[in-house]
């Protein structure tokens, strides 16, 4: 597996804040960068296309408040991918957020997926960021 990271993310939110936006797929079109394309979604699954790459579709499969949400590849996916949102509380009004994107890639895709991959890792822990840094 390939493994996709954005660690420290610091949300000026309460964990269960963050974790009831995320817990809901529809919330995500605020997240997703724009080499997202047909977003589509309903509270546990969703389906989109990373422009270059494929036309992905995941569902969430394990809500743990304030702690971790963990999602699965779901469907005809190229290739077979955990998605996981991890929650740290800082404080009381506070907290940070790990993503983990784990994907099964063979040693080509890898070569050619990995950058546009970790972008998009990188850019949703952004969005995430900037959408929980205010108070």
């Amino acid at each position: 597996m390939a493994k996709f990271e954005k660690h420290n993310i610091v949300l000026n939110r309460s964990c269960r804040e963050v974790f009831d936006f995320l817990s809901d797929f529809r919330n995500f079109d605020k997240l997703i960068p724009d080499q997202v394309s047909n977003w589509k979604s309903d509270g546990d699954s969703c389906s989109f296309t990373i422009e270059g790459l494929a036309d992905l579709s995941m569902r969430m499969t394990g809500k743990y408040p304030c702690s971790n949400i963990h999602i699965e590849s779901e469907g005809s996916n190229p290739v077979n991918y955990n998605l996981d949102f991890y929650f740290r509380k800082n404080g009381e009004n506070s907290c940070e957020a790990d993503i983990v994107f784990d994907v099964e890639l063979n040693p080509f895709l890898r070569t050619v997926a990995s950058k546009p991959l970790q972008n998009f890792v990188d850019l949703m822990g952004d969005k995430l960021g900037e959408m929980f840094s205010g108070d």
